[in-house]
């Protein structure tokens, strides 16, 4: 039988020379990304139309290396893989099969499932102030292949006391192998199973429990609804949130609890309600540990409490991959807005924003508009080398300074009809706007009077009728040393996000006494002092 060529779509009723978005329509995705695929020769244009032909060739060819990747990145839970198996036929012991299994898991399937096995080293570390566990139980609901367990068990702890959950198969037997090597006991206690499935049948059963949970795993809104209603997480429903929720659910009291977790998770907005938890319990150790995982770009940090409620003398262990430790009083995370963990300040810098928080302050939170700054989609596209009256300038976040706005050289059509997004353009040509850089470890923001417009690397805000402090005071105080010095030991991000902005500190009081803005006049206001480049309260 000769070789067909399959039509992939019905093609009857489409022209043989279609425009960008007729392409864009039939294969289901955006303008800018066939733009990209003519830019990047996948798709030809002649006379600013793309061929039929083309197109089925490009959609083939899509759909074949998306089957290789799917097949490739399949992770099958239900049984033990082929390497899995052949690795236990060698006679390879468990420590080895842990390595070469975590080497054999794919980038992709590591993203989705949030699976990231923890370095000796960092284990060692969490553990160390563990010492002669005995008879007491010790729990990792998210075992992979075992470190943590393994470690538990050379610290005093029985094999028959120890537990650990998984949900796959591979890191199961993997587990259940290093411990009979480890010990000679054949465990039950390793199980493939979905922890928070079955965390309430496990009510205060552990007096350890430590792990490194999936990062950011990707449930569908069911479960994480489901998950959120059993545990009581609150908006806190990223899966690090509901394990460390359910965690909670399962440990004694008195007991002992160490998760290692993304750096976001004690910033980000999103786990506020899991840090408004940690900070009610005795935290005993918080430790940075830097980048440990390849590819991975987010900070990896750590945190050790006990489950009973802190006094308020109770000081914590902040420490650092480079060494630096220091004791801060946990009482002291209590005043950071958003509960927010900032354990890289050292206590003297705590006690100037504790200081400045309790005084008497407004926020933008509720009294401004923001928008976004236009996204194009493919800003070569649009920015000609010709322009006319139907062209206005734009300007990017590296144009932004505080006192003034560099010429971008930049133009953009002035209908914006092939931009992917544009917020209500009144925004824009509004009288009075501030507008700040979003990318950027610091705040740079400029008061703008000439409408301008901005491209998405900056954005804006406008202060809501009856806001008792000007435009320029905003400004003023917003890109002065001290603010930016508040915003980044508070924050600590790379980014300027409006939520953020939204709870920096304004003394309208302040500003009541003094109508132009100096850093040396606020500080005296604040009763802080600038010494070595540093601040501190003044005694």
């Amino acid at each position: 039988m000769p070789d067909t060529q399959l039509t992939l779509f019905d093609v009857s009723n489409i022209p043989q020379q279609l425009t960008a978005k007729d392409v864009a329509n039939t294969m289901n995705v955006s303008v800018a990304t066939i733009r990209n695929w003519v830019r990047e020769d996948l798709l030809n244009k002649v006379d600013e139309k793309i061929s039929l032909q083309d197109v089925e060739s490009l959609m083939a060819t899509k759909l074949k290396s998306r089957a290789n990747k799917l097949n490739k990145d399949s992770h099958d839970h239900s049984v033990l893989c082929d390497s899995v198996q052949r690795f236990l036929a060698e006679g390879m012991n468990g420590s080895e099969i842990s390595v070469k299994y975590e080497e054999s898991l794919s980038e992709s399937y590591k993203n989705k499932e949030g699976v990231y096995y923890t370095p000796q080293c960092i284990v060692s570390d969490m553990l160390k102030d563990i010492q002669n566990i005995g008879e007491k139980t010790f729990l990792d609901p998210c075992c992979g292949s075992g470190n943590f367990i393994v470690e538990a068990i050379k610290k005093g702890a029985k094999p028959e006391n120890v537990y650990g959950f998984d949900i796959d198969p591979n890191a199961v037997k993997i587990t259940q192998k290093r411990i009979f090597e480890l010990t000679g006991y054949e465990s039950n206690n390793i199980l493939c199973v979905d922890f928070l499935a079955i965390a309430n049948d496990y009510r205060e059963s552990f007096d350890f429990i430590f792990t490194n949970p999936p990062w950011g795993k990707k449930l569908n809104k069911t479960e994480k609804e489901r998950f959120s209603r059993i545990y009581q997480s609150g908006n806190s429903n990223d899966t690090c949130a509901l394990f460390y929720f359910a965690c909670l659910r399962v440990l004694r009291k008195g007991g002992r609890i160490g998760f290692l977790l993304p750096e976001s998770f004690f910033n980000i907005g999103s786990f506020e309600n899991a840090r408004e938890s940690l900070i009610l319990l005795q935290i005993n150790r918080l430790v940075d540990y830097g980048k440990p995982f390849k590819k991975l770009m987010t900070k990896a940090k750590a945190f050790v409490a006990t489950k009973e409620v802190s006094n308020p003398n109770h000081t914590v262990s902040c420490e650092s991959y480079e060494g630096n430790t220091f004791l801060r009083k946990q009482e002291g995370f209590k005043n950071i807005p958003k509960h927010i963990i900032n354990f890289d300040v050292s206590e003297n810098e705590n006690e100037v924003l504790s200081q400045v928080f309790k005084k008497t302050h407004i926020t933008l939170k509720n009294n401004a508009i923001w928008a976004l700054g236009i996204v194009t989609g493919n800003n070569d596209m649009l920015f000609p080398k010709k322009i006319d009256k139907n062209y206005i300038q734009i300007f990017r976040g590296k144009d932004i300074f505080p006192d003034k706005v560099f010429d971008s050289g930049l133009y953009i059509e002035q209908s914006f009809k092939n931009c992917q997004q544009v917020a209500p353009l009144e925004y824009y040509n509004a009288k009075d706007k501030i507008i700040y850089r979003f990318i950027s470890g610091k705040i740079v923001c400029f008061h703008d009077t000439e409408q301008r417009y901005i491209l998405n690397s900056a954005n804006l805000f406008i202060l809501k009728d009856g806001f008792p402090v000007s435009y320029q005071q905003i400004v003023d105080l917003f890109n002065s040393d001290f603010m930016n010095w508040i915003f980044q030991k508070v924050f600590f991000t790379h980014k300027v996000l409006r939520g953020d902005l939204e709870m920096l500190p304004i003394w309208n009081e302040y500003f009541n006494i003094e109508k132009k803005f100096s850093e040396e006049t606020l500080l005296d206001y604040l009763k802080i002092e600038k010494a070595n480049g540093t601040y501190r309260v003044k005694k």
